[in-house]
């Protein structure tokens, strides 16, 4: 998809145009109102005349046109001008391109009544996301997949930044599309073994390293928790580490941990048949903090960076862990096992302290599909947020307001440590109680994150799309946006941490 700006209408030849209007304002003071034929703004105010056809927030209605440049005007309702946000904003720009993917159009036109630099950025970002679809396993019809080959974004003031913000927006959703790749892969195609070779593949032509530890190098390590998940399938695990190096070595790096179960059975504690059909998808937080690496270093941020993936199938066999092992992890934490289903905890609490071990991080941030209790919790518009810094916790939020990639904080108080006290063991991986569940795995993985910052988002809630978001169906890559929205706030000094 290629997008272009433009200050004009004139000249401009297009499947489709959008125009948007808030409720009461009136038409012409769009300011590409004056640019349009009689024949168009006629059409348009026949069109709004008609029963139930109204310009409040979601509507959209397509005015079709029997001549002139544009075959087709997309009258889209904005609502309420002081109810408009960043959210609503990117819902349309969704919206649109998935009408457009319908309809077939191949170049369609925004018209703004206002655009900023970040505006931009958000109009490229949403109609490439609106417009992926995974098809690798699809035969291609005798037509041709729909495709939106060309979108132009038009706006009277337009600069430089707005230039930078269509390559900044496109980069940012490329890789979350990739993301959304790795994750749609079927489980027999994704395993940890081509989940690393993946990993070295995206670091290709980018300043990124990449390093991949198999069982030899983990059991020097010690990582008892990763080898006990990996060791019922016959697929080894490994570890992947991607580095990135944008600013002086003296610099700490932001670390990110990403769950890498590439598919998850529950184990000896199997999960339902209706459970187990998106677990190819339990490595979403892997395939975010990989896809995300690649954006910091096309982005060229001005930071280090560490991403860690402990990657492994959680499989049921005569070799696989039990209910009742105890399991020794890196830290040297003694973890009994309550739960084989609660295995993305057990990955990560090596992956966390592989971090400590080996950086010295001015932040961790993990990344897991890690809980249903967390989508009990907040349903699928939002990841849960979890951390002991109340700055953090605030930063934490806004950055996903910013990046789209939304978040809600959790309670994350002491009161919560003996839902993961165990009888055996230092801690267990799954307790007594039903209750709490989300906030139970944030219990866990803080005992294995002693010394840095650290936020923990539990992205089950969002892994994959729901109805009313105008995106394909399968996973959303969550988490992507969220963390280089972070990485970038932590180059500029704009996160409460030091580095």
């Amino acid at each position: 998809m290629r997008f272009t700006l433009a200050t004009t209408l004139r000249g401009l030849k297009t499947d489709a145009l959008v125009l948007g209007w808030f409720e009461r304002q009136k038409l012409a003071s769009h300011p590409a109102w004056a640019g349009l034929s009689l024949t168009a703004k006629q059409a348009i105010q026949k069109q709004l005349k008609r029963p139930g056809v109204s310009l409040e927030w979601g509507s959209q209605t397509v005015v079709q046109l029997p001549k002139g440049p544009w075959a087709n005007i997309v009258v889209v309702g904005l609502g309420q001008q002081a109810d408009w946000t960043a959210r609503r904003n990117r819902l349309v720009t969704r919206r649109v391109m998935r009408t457009a993917l319908t309809a077939h159009w191949a170049k369609i036109v925004f018209s703004f009544q206002d655009l900023s630099s970040e505006g931009t950025a958000r109009a490229v970002e949403n109609a490439v996301l609106a417009t992926y679809e995974y098809r690798a396993y699809r035969q291609t019809p005798t037509s041709g997949w729909p495709e939106v080959k060309q979108v132009v974004l038009v706006a009277k003031h337009l600069t430089a930044e707005h230039q930078a913000a269509v390559k900044r927006g496109l980069t940012i959703a490329t890789l979350v599309n990739h993301a959304r790749d790795l994750a749609n892969t079927p489980g027999g195609k994704m395993t940890p073994r081509t989940l690393a070779a993946a990993a070295v593949t995206l670091a290709k032509g980018r300043k990124l390293q990449v390093r991949v530890l198999t069982t030899v190098q983990l059991e020097k390590l010690k990582m008892g928790a990763l080898l006990g998940v990996g060791k019922g399938s016959a697929e080894s695990p490994r570890l992947i580490v991607m580095e990135y190096h944008g600013a002086p070595k003296t610099d700490k790096p932001i670390v990110f941990v990403g769950k890498g179960i590439t598919f998850d059975s529950g184990g000896y504690n199997l999960k339902p048949s209706n459970s187990m059909a998106e677990m190819h998808m339990d490595m979403s937080g892997g395939a975010a903090v990989m896809s995300a690496m690649a954006a910091l270093a096309d982005l060229r941020l001005p930071l280090n960076a560490v991403a860690i993936i402990p990657a492994a199938e959680n499989m049921v066999s005569g070799s696989g862990f039990r209910p009742g092992d105890i399991l020794t992890s890196m830290s040297g934490v003694h973890i009994e096992v309550g739960n084989t289903d609660a295995e993305g905890r057990l990955v990560l609490a090596d992956g966390l302290a592989y971090a400590e071990k080996f950086y010295h991080p001015a932040i961790v941030v993990d990344v897991a599909t890690l809980t249903g209790a967390a989508v009990v919790a907040l349903g699928q518009e939002a990841a849960a947020l979890f951390t002991k810094d109340d700055a953090l916790r605030r930063a934490g939020q806004e950055i996903g307001e910013v990046s789209g990639d939304y978040v809600w904080p959790m309670p994350f108080w002491e009161e919560y440590d003996g839902l993961v006290k165990a009888t055996f063991g230092d801690v267990t991986n799954s307790g007594k109680s039903r209750w709490g569940g989300a906030i139970e795995g944030a219990v866990f993985l803080s005992k294995f994150v002693k010394r840095s910052p650290w936020i923990h988002l539990d992205i089950a809630p969002t892994m994959s799309s729901v109805e009313g978001q105008a995106l394909a169906p399968g996973a959303t890559g969550s988490g992507t946006r969220w963390l280089i929205e972070c990485a970038r706030r932590l180059a500029t000094g704009q996160l409460p941490t030091t580095r």
